[in-house]
């Protein structure tokens, strides 16, 4: 046990002395959709493909009781929490998928509603950091728990993305998780990712959320880019591929590249403050 003990503290020692990453937890307000515990892993997943195929190296974390595990292939693994209870070793809990992605899941299903005792909270959440500094992206598909809250610190510390639709019971659904959001976490700004739209039409949905968000709450939206309806989204899952990999030319494609761009670039950003702020 001391071995292993030596070997984990060993472990996160050397990960925690790389570069800190840019952690985005993604919650879909598309809950009404009968598909939206498949939508989700499928945005997840083609906008992990788009990150890498720019350069960066990405983890995508089920933190979800919407989303199933199977669809990210991590329902046969331990979750990190096992690793924080020193039961399995890292290793054990990340999985790479047919897609070549790198997966792992935070929780078991049974814990995902309860919010973690302040023991079990840190022990999680330091595992967690430790293996985030190994990528520069990691994605969180995440819901809330009966706290309205992310179930880490470092979760709810860092971006979160709404991600909704047109349809007028998505967008009240995304406004009310703002809402709780806030009235745990405190003002705070969001990214809103709109699906199954044209950026025309996602223009006008970001600019009816963000006006209600600004006038009642004083939250800033920062709009992330609209996702298209796209039938090559279905053909490239039936092939196990991501849509950036199997139809680049899609207009699917395109989005979630632009979408990743964004990203890239505000984390090359904060790279650079940091870089800045060394030099002070």
């Amino acid at each position: 046990m001391a071995d292993f003990q030596n070997d984990q503290a060993a472990g996160l020692r050397r990960l925690m002395a790389t570069p800190k990453p840019r952690v985005v937890s993604i919650i879909s307000a598309a809950s009404i959709s009968a598909t939206a515990s498949q939508d989700q892993p499928r945005m997840m997943t083609n906008l992990a493909a788009s990150i890498r195929s720019q350069g960066s190296e990405v983890l995508i974390v089920h933190a979800s009781k919407a989303s199933q595990e199977t669809s990210y292939q991590v329902d046969q693994h331990p979750p990190l929490f096992d690793v924080a209870n020193q039961s399995v070793v890292l290793a054990e809990a990340i999985q790479s998928t047919s897609h070549g992605l790198s997966v792992a899941k935070l929780l078991h299903k049974t814990q995902l509603s309860t919010p973690l005792d302040s023991e079990a909270g840190l022990a999680l959440n330091r595992i967690f950091d430790a293996l985030a500094r190994e990528y520069e992206i990691v994605l969180v598909d995440a819901t809330l728990n009966d706290d309205y809250m992310l179930p880490l610190k470092t979760l709810n510390e860092s971006e979160i993305l709404i991600q909704l639709t047109r349809n007028p019971e998505s967008i009240k659904d995304a406004y009310t998780l703002i809402k709780q959001i806030c009235s745990q976490l405190g003002r705070r700004s969001f990214g809103i990712i709109v699906d199954d739209a044209t950026d025309a039409q996602a223009q006008v949905v970001f600019k009816n959320i963000s006006q209600v968000a600004r006038r009642f709450m004083q939250i800033e939206l920062e709009f992330f880019g609209a996702i298209p309806k796209d039938e090559h989204l279905t053909k490239a899952a039936k092939l196990g591929r991501s849509v950036v990999d199997a139809f680049p030319l899609a207009s699917a494609s395109s989005a979630l590249q632009q979408i990743a761009q964004r990203l890239g670039y505000k984390h090359e950003q904060y790279a650079a403050e940091v870089k800045r702020a060394s030099y002070i």
